[in-house]
């Protein structure tokens, strides 16, 4: 008998106590119930590990120092039994049908990961938009309404916000191997999508299927959006541009680290596609 496979949602939790039990709800409602839940929390100073240590049905991992969002990402993705994973930022909430969707795109693709449009919601889950221009605008090739094969090269911003993804654990598995997580302590999606484009190509689902929450707090907490236009402050474009300083030789110099495990041929043709 075929079984449907096993989806891992990681959560990262840093001080989100106020959002942190609706995003985990939001993944206990989920109509593919094929799943488990790991949460990973980087020394909260608010009340977000009580709140965790509380609910019986998860795996809890309580980071003993403050280790940055990548490498709470990685601790996740070490322990996750699943043969996809998602990596949820605990101020989010996703729809029900949110697994359902990605496992169908992927068992209809091969693709490395997949990433859905979302909706945006304010402090107090106040709807903005159901058409977030933080959503990927451009027309990709397609064969099907549903989703779009994302045909850009490496590098650039093709997707929506890291809880949009679904990858599979075979394309970023490598990643366990990364060290320098430091680097990605911040908006860690820039590096971990483009490294899994580059590995296995992605799609875009064409439905919003996360909210993404802005707030004070959060990474984005400054960028205006309205209209066509995303209005980044001044940290906010310091971020974006540090990491597209970084990208390239940060890609280059761990795919060079991992040449045995990928094969020479192969890493010379992934350097190659990263200019």
């Amino acid at each position: 008998m075929l079984k449907l496979p096993l989806v891992t949602f990681v959560v990262t939790s840093y001080n989100y106590e106020k959002y942190i039990l609706k995003t985990i709800e939001s993944i206990k409602a989920q109509t593919y119930k094929n799943i488990e839940i790991i949460v990973v929390d980087d020394c909260s100073t608010d009340k977000s590990r009580e709140l965790l240590e509380q609910i019986s049905d998860i795996t809890l991992i309580k980071n003993k120092k403050n280790i940055g969002q990548l490498a709470s990402m990685m601790k996740g993705l070490e322990l996750a039994q699943g043969q996809f994973v998602s990596f949820i930022d605990s101020d989010d909430v996703l729809m029900p049908d949110y697994a359902q969707n990605h496992i169908r795109v992927h068992l209809q693709t091969s693709v490395a990961f997949t990433s859905c449009q979302i909706a945006e919601i304010g402090e107090n889950d106040e709807i903005h938009t159901m058409n977030s221009i933080s959503s990927p605008q451009e027309l990709f090739e397609s064969e099907n309404s549903d989703f779009t094969i994302v045909k850009k090269h490496f590098g650039g911003w093709h997707w929506s916000p890291n809880s949009s993804a679904m990858f599979r654990k075979a394309s970023i598995e490598l990643m366990l191997n990364y060290k320098n997580t430091d680097a990605w302590r911040i908006c860690p999606d820039k590096f971990l999508f483009n490294f899994a484009h580059l590995i296995g190509g992605s799609a875009i689902i064409n439905k919003p299927l996360i909210a993404y929450r802005r707030h004070k707090n959060n990474a984005g907490s400054c960028t205006l959006v309205t209209g066509n236009k995303k209005l980044h402050s001044d940290k906010t474009t310091l971020v974006n541009i540090q990491n597209n300083l970084k990208i390239r030789p940060e890609t280059i110099k761990f795919l060079w680290q991992e040449r045995k495990n990928l094969g020479y041929r192969n890493t010379l043709n992934l350097i190659i596609k990263t200019f």
